[in-house]
């Protein structure tokens, strides 16, 4: 079957297949739609700059189109977008670095396809009315492989749109306005914004939960920034999320973005990737060194404890400095890049873990459910075990969200528990994993 998409305005047009070098961005999220069919929305962006502008009366007018084509599982449709781009003037343009963005969708089977799209400007001067004819030449491609998944049965989740920025409405609405180019940093941009919705959860009760993490690629990802998972209010079995987090605290490279969901009344989580780069900032935004003269009296006793949270090749940078002014400059940029917020929260876990797990024998931000608290924060769940015949007591955290289980063990009935099992893959063995029972062995792997 073919069929045409809605085209933006009606004009004759000749393709010339004349080739270029445009920076043309798309990328495209698979929705629910309706009956057996899927919604597939695809957003494109195009640098102010590689257009061509002539005066109009609203200003410098740049006209272009982009043609689509999707075909696969006995499916096929194309469509072509006319369109303007308007600037009030290059400065204010070069300023914001400006992009223009545009988004159209297409109802399709669930399937694999192939996606194609082509950029094309004008061979000429611009023509003063849409009914001369216009040769548009082609500027920038694109294609890729689409996957379309079928969320007509159990909890499933759409895949996840990247965007940089949310517009919240008077009325309680918002826009999402995406991302194609998958790069954050730019502009000073530290927000990564993101969307997404989730399919046939049960009816009560009437909240579910949400929880990130953004990790390195690879076999052995390491987690970056994570957040608690929190609930989140539903109204039916189908919901839909947007959200915002800080990535100011990344170095330029890959990432990758996993969103979890899980269904309270169904006791189940389902997830969705999306990878995204940070490149860095003109202005190197984000990494300006903090003011440690202003650090609040808690703040100011724990910005030193750079082990609980800083990643390996940092912590080998500061160890490696032995001057103690380098390592004051180093402590405000580490802080920094971080942000006072980050700062502030981690100072008020370290109070509280020392507070709440210390032994007359230990601090608490030694022992080890102290340190699981002080990076990943409150757990979702925690059950205990008193003392039994055969076993020591227990304690089992769940981060739901970040889908990690902790097993504690007071192994030396002494009050301090150590880190016996996780699958979390940033800790390391332990060497406790002998004292699990068969029953954990069989529950926990």
């Amino acid at each position: 079957m073919k069929a045409s998409l809605l085209v933006a305005a009606v004009v004759p047009f000749l393709w010339s297949g004349v080739g270029g070098a445009v920076e043309f961005d798309v990328d495209w999220a698979a929705f629910k739609g309706q009956g057996d069919s899927s919604r597939l929305e695809f957003f494109y962006s195009v640098p102010y700059s590689q257009l061509d502008y002539v005066a109009g009366e609203d200003g410098l007018v740049a006209r272009y189109s982009v043609r689509f084509s999707i075909e696969g599982a006995g499916f096929e449709r194309e469509a072509t977008l006319f369109k303007q781009a308007v600037l009030d003037s290059f400065r204010k343009a070069q300023e914001t670095g400006l992009r223009f963005r545009d988004a159209f969708s297409v109802m399709v089977p669930p399937g694999q396809y192939l996606a194609r799209a082509i950029l094309a400007k004008p061979a000429g001067p611009a023509l003063d009315t849409l009914e001369d004819r216009e040769v548009f030449v082609e500027a920038g491609g694109w294609d890729d492989s689409v996957t379309v998944p079928d969320f007509r049965h159990g909890l499933q989740m759409s895949t996840i749109q990247l965007a940089s920025g949310v517009v919240v409405h008077q009325d309680g609405g918002y826009t999402v306005l995406p991302n194609p180019t998958r790069r954050f940093g730019e502009s000073a941009d530290t927000q990564l914004f993101f969307y997404f919705e989730g399919y046939n959860l049960s009816p009560q009760p009437d909240s579910f939960l949400v929880g990130t993490v953004v990790a390195t690629p690879g076999p052995k990802p390491e987690t970056l920034v994570y957040t608690v998972p929190s609930a989140e209010a539903k109204s039916g079995t189908d919901v839909s999320s947007v959200s915002g987090m800080s990535v100011a605290d990344l170095e330029a490279g890959d990432y990758v973005l996993t969103v979890r969901i899980t269904d309270i009344g169904l006791g189940r989580t389902t997830e969705r990737q999306a990878g995204f780069t940070m490149v860095p900032s003109a202005a190197d935004a984000g990494s300006a060194p903090m003011r440690l003269t202003d650090l609040t009296q808690l703040e100011r006793e724990y910005y030193r404890d750079l082990e609980y949270v800083a990643t390996s090749l940092e912590l080998q940078q500061y160890n490696s400095l032995g001057d103690s002014s380098k390592e004051e400059q180093y402590l405000a940029w580490f802080w920094g890049r971080r942000g006072r917020a980050s700062l502030a929260e981690f100072a008020r876990r370290m109070e509280t873990a020392k507070q709440r797990y210390s032994t007359a024998r230990t601090s608490g931000i030694k022992e080890d459910r102290g340190r699981i608290y002080i990076r990943y924060g409150e757990p979702d769940e925690v059950q205990r075990t008193v003392i039994e015949v055969d076993r020591r007591p227990r304690e089992y955290w769940r981060y739901y969200g970040l889908g990690y289980t902790f097993v504690f063990i007071d192994l030396r009935a002494d009050n301090i528990y150590r880190l016996a099992w996780t699958d979390c893959p940033d800790i390391p063995v332990t060497g406790y994993e002998k004292y699990l029972t068969e029953d954990e062995l069989e529950m926990f792997r």
